[in-house]
């Protein structure tokens, strides 16, 4: 059961154009003259999930695009990585070595949830609809009725699962992203070298090989700095043996 939305307050519904938040999208069809969809667009979407988006643009009255730029941020800060090496990181280059290598969350929360959450805070909101689910990870950093980022969050499916999901989109008629033949998830960004357990690569490859020429050169790079550690890794574990 929905709980019903507050009469008054500046509401925004966060989008990212991936299924969840899509669910949402049509969840809260009525509520559409009361909400402001937020989408932050990194510069890097699948161009199926740019074809989402754009719709969801075009069908709700208020839509507010943000956007950042992830490959120019990567190259500054270094590819982000599932595992970041001791040789990737700041003091490391300093030290001299050539290759900056970020971790996975530093470079989403820079490119995705800080620009979502502080134009919010700008727009003065007093309540954020987020498509979190609780079998999406271990736990939920935060639950619904939090407000220590200024605004209440509320996670209308958090309890849902992926196939409760899918269900609701076939029910209501909306679109669902060829990704989702392959993959649980959606990616944010493309040609991200991290986010490993995505599964990109065989869709891409398929797909987009253009994006997959680019999704492995920064695979390439990134594994080249983890490469000699995990070496030094696995000769350590097998010593004595």
């Amino acid at each position: 059961m929905i709980s019903p939305l507050p009469l008054h307050g500046n509401i925004a519904l966060q989008f990212s154009g991936g299924k969840d938040s899509l669910a949402l999208v049509h969840l809260f069809r009525n509520d559409w003259d009361r909400i402001t969809v937020y989408h932050v667009d990194t510069g890097d979407l699948l161009p199926e999930v740019r074809e989402i988006v754009d719709d969801v643009a075009a069908m709700v009255p208020r839509f507010v695009r943000i956007s950042s730029d992830s490959r120019a941020w990567g190259a500054i800060h270094g590819l982000p990585s599932d595992l970041v090496p001791c040789t990737g990181t700041p003091p490391a280059i300093l030290m001299g070595s050539p290759t900056r290598i970020s971790g996975r969350y530093e470079c989403c929360g820079h490119n995705l949830w800080l620009p979502m959450h502080a134009r919010m805070v700008a727009d003065g909101v007093t309540l954020a609809i987020r498509g979190t689910k609780r079998c999406d990870m271990a736990k939920l950093p935060a639950v619904s009725g939090d407000q220590t980022l200024g605004y209440e969050l509320r996670l209308p499916i958090e309890d849902w699962s992926h196939d409760d999901v899918f269900a609701y989109l076939r029910e209501v008629g909306a679109p669902i992203c060829r990704v989702y033949e392959s993959n649980v998830n959606a990616p944010e960004c493309a040609t991200c070298p991290a986010w490993w357990s995505e599964g990109r690569g065989a869709y891409l490859a398929k797909y987009h090989p253009d994006l997959h020429a680019a999704y492995r050169a920064k695979l390439a790079i990134v594994g080249a700095e983890i490469a000699p550690l995990y070496a030094d890794l696995q000769r350590e574990v097998m010593h004595g043996q």
